[in-house]
């Protein structure tokens, strides 16, 4: 049965270098679509997906040194990977675990504001060509932009389309 869930650890490794002390928080990937406007012969209008929006995930670190700053000069063009992994407890007790994973170009770093008695945070803007999400092993999210897969909550949108024009 799926309940109410507890987050209890946060590990995440960026180009294959551990980061599990330093993360602060992750965001995931929005998906997102344009939609257009149906209205012809109709009274009330209906919505059609045009196109997925691009996709981002942004990582705050806390603490970053120079392994981090060095693991990310990639050449121009290189992707970035970038695992994070979360568990905890659902409020049965059972353990869970999510695994996103993340491939892509670094889009930003910003460091914040300076301040006596606060910790350094660094901001990791990615824009995102592969986004992969495993809940309990299962594969939920698999999106590939250049390939065209498209699989969200498990059901591949667009794999009908990329069978009729010979994508596989």
């Amino acid at each position: 049965m799926f309940t109410n869930r507890v987050r209890q650890a946060i590990a995440a490794t960026l180009q294959g270098l551990p980061l599990s002390a330093t993360v602060e928080e992750f965001t995931p990937p929005k998906i997102e679509f344009d939609m257009e406007a149906m209205a012809g012969g109709r009274f009330i209008a209906e919505e059609m997906i045009k196109s997925g929006k691009v996709l981002g995930a942004t990582l705050i670190l806390q603490g970053v040194g120079a392994e981090v700053m060095l693991s990310l000069g990639v050449k121009l063009g290189d992707d970035i990977l970038l695992n994070v992994r979360e568990a905890g407890q659902d409020q049965d007790g059972n353990t869970w675990f999510t695994y996103h994973t993340v491939g892509g170009k670094l889009k930003s770093l910003t460091e914040a504001k300076l301040k006596m008695g606060e910790k350094p945070l660094t901001t990791l803007e990615l824009s995102c060509r592969t986004y992969n999400r495993l809940e309990n092993g299962i594969p939920v999210i698999d999106i590939d932009v250049r390939t065209q897969k498209f699989v969200l909550n498990g059901v591949d949108i667009l794999g009908d389309a990329r069978r009729a024009v010979l994508i596989p």
